[in-house]
């Protein structure tokens, strides 16, 4: 028993320190888990009106994100009237699996004073903790005595740049303008946006904000959002857009229940046409450069660094930016001849919206297999065109040192088939010597075959790296020139497997592809300097028909109606393709 209670308070003495560890490693563990909810957690002043008129008034709401507070202070409001406020609201909402919560506070002020006034910190207590809001400013300013003199509303189309580089994003905003209450909204007519590629832009700040234009006071909202990709050099135009407003009509009879609402005045209104000058890239591009127009993010990795002759390897170029990411294509890289180099291929492709602006994301993958033992590096490169500072970014940061080691080399051998075993001395003779049926011939010919196919096999790989010495000292745009309808029926296939699938916006963007790639390879026109009119000005110089031309210009303008605009049908699927088909084929006939 006494051996017993001593080593009972050995082992108790043994797992003191273990106790200790997990105590600390469980404050540890808290600390982390505050940090977190601490960088979470957000505390922001926001007011719909940097510039009010003086006998008009705002609100200012403060926000708490993803926390519960209390003893919240407002901010001293000397220079204004609280007219209302303030209003509590509180919302949860779950989006992916990941909740969120908002409490707001509002407060609805009108100014005493002309002038520019700072609105001081607004502080709220989470837990123990006192969090502030960052002051905001605010412009009162004196108007034309009231909106009488002011235009009721308007709209206009405001484009974040207008002269931009041929795929540089461009964010277009339509924005409205209001001294009414606006109930509903309509668009009547829109731009077919011709020569970019426009796509919707679902999240973005929608709120209403009072400005104060030539002296009177508006509430204006963005009502629609685009972003633009100029897809050919040259002055472009956006045709207006007609939307059908529904004003509220006032009075005091108006009342709205559930079976009468109030009464809609219906007002038209139209932005004006504007201008986008775009320009061509400079020359001189990057050999790795695809395309890519934009602010990019490149990472490069590769799945192993010790192979051997019988392994691949997976190189993975990873490209994010905010450039269009369907355009960008697989850069051909430069590895070591000692590797077999796949086809590249897109193993991820994805767009997104994020700050207001459409962002992408594509991987692509080169499979390579080594073909002799040795020390290798392997160095990625990409190219884009950064608008901001108009010049080729070069992304070759990583290289990859891979070891290959000689692997295997199983080959199947030919050997001679086993001799039949021979039941009698004079087994093999026959009485009627039909060589037909005994197979004498059809033996000696596998027999000459196996004999021949060593030399034929080299005949063969000199063939081959003769016509490849002879085809790597073409000229590239010779080369592309000669592989142009080649790339074209590639795509008509791939095209034509999204016809199937019904899938109508990847079926047109291939029809695009190689309507576009036919003629900038075989005509020898860079594709910085494709415009619908050099096209049809060097198809003219080649004495293709004038019909084949215009039938030319249509369909693509079809396929860029239908990326724009959408076109689902699958009947004018089947017709496009039909036609593309035939058009190639007569244009090709015609430049031969």
């Amino acid at each position: 028993m006494e051996w017993t209670y001593a080593r009972c308070n050995q082992l108790d003495g043994l797992s003191h320190p273990f106790k200790m560890r997990r105590q600390y490693a469980l404050t540890i563990l808290m600390i982390f888990l505050a940090i977190i909810s601490t960088h979470a957690q957000r505390f922001e002043a926001y007011s719909d009106a940097k510039q009010v008129l003086l006998k008009s008034y705002f609100d200012v709401t403060f926000t708490l994100y993803d926390a519960t507070g209390g003893d919240f202070k407002a901010p001293n409001f000397k220079n204004f009237t609280i007219i209302n406020g303030p209003a509590v609201s509180r919302s949860t909402s779950i989006i992916n699996g990941q909740m969120s919560k908002e409490e707001a506070r509002t407060f609805t002020l009108q100014p005493k004073r002309i002038g520019t006034f700072s609105i001081g910190k607004a502080q709220i207590k989470v837990g123990s903790k006192i969090i502030e809001s960052k002051p905001i400013s605010i412009s009162v300013v004196e108007g034309k005595g009231g909106n009488d003199d002011a235009e009721e509303l308007y709209i206009e189309a405001l484009p974040s740049i207008t002269e931009a580089w041929v795929g540089q994003q461009i964010m277009l905003d339509y924005k409205l303008f209001t001294t009414v209450q606006i109930e509903t909204q309509n668009v009547i007519s829109e731009s077919d946006y011709q020569g970019f590629y426009a796509q919707d832009i679902r999240r973005y700040d929608g709120r209403v904000v009072r400005e104060v234009i030539n002296g009177a006071q508006y509430a204006t909202k963005v009502l629609k959002r685009l972003a633009l990709f100029p897809q050919q050099t040259g002055k472009l135009t956006v045709d207006p857009l007609n939307v059908q407003l529904g004003a509220v009509v006032e009075g005091n009879n108006q009342r709205r229940s559930f079976f009468f609402s109030r009464q809609i005045r219906r007002i038209p209104a139209r932005t004006k046409t504007i201008a986008i000058n775009v320009k061509p890239l400079p020359p001189n591009a990057p050999s790795s450069f695809t395309g890519a127009v934009g602010s990019f993010e490149v990472k490069s990795r590769i799945n192993r660094a010790s192979v051997t002759t019988d392994d691949a390897i997976s190189v993975v170029l990873s490209i994010r930016g905010n450039g269009d990411i369907k355009r960008i294509q697989a850069p051909d890289l430069d590895f070591p001849e000692e590797f077999e180099v796949y086809d590249p291929k897109v193993i991820k492709e994805n767009s997104f919206e994020s700050l207001g602006q459409l962002y992408g994301e594509k991987d692509i993958e080169y499979l390579l297999v080594p073909k002799e033992p040795g020390q290798y590096q392997l160095t990625p490169a990409f190219s884009y065109f950064d608008p901001d500072s108009a010049k080729y970014i070069v992304f070759n940061e990583n290289t990859f040192a891979v070891n290959v080691g000689q692997g295997s080399q199983r080959k199947t051998a030919i050997t001679a088939a086993p001799e039949p075993e021979r039941t009698q001395d004079i087994a093999y003779l026959k009485s009627d010597p039909n060589f037909g049926q005994s197979g004498y011939f059809q033996a000696k010919g596998v027999f000459w075959l196996l004999t021949l196919l060593p030399f034929v096999a080299l005949g063969g790989a000199y063939t081959y790296k003769q016509l490849k010495a002879k085809s790597d000292s073409l000229d590239p745009a010779l080369l592309r020139q000669r592989k142009a309808r080649k790339a074209a029926q590639k795509r008509l296939e791939t095209a034509k497997q999204h016809m199937q699938e019904d899938k109508s916006r990847a079926f047109y963007d291939e029809i695009s592809k190689a309507m576009l790639g036919y003629v900038c390879d075989k005509l020898q026109i860079p594709r910085s300097e494709l415009t619908k009119d050099n096209v049809k000005e060097r198809l003219q110089g080649l004495k293709v028909a004038e019909v084949e031309i215009e039938r030319f210009m249509k369909t693509i303008k079809t396929c860029e109606m239908a990326l724009f605009a959408g076109m689902d049908n699958s009947k004018a699927m089947q017709e496009t393709y039909d036609e593309t088909l035939d058009l190639l084929a007569t244009v090709e006939s015609s430049i031969k």
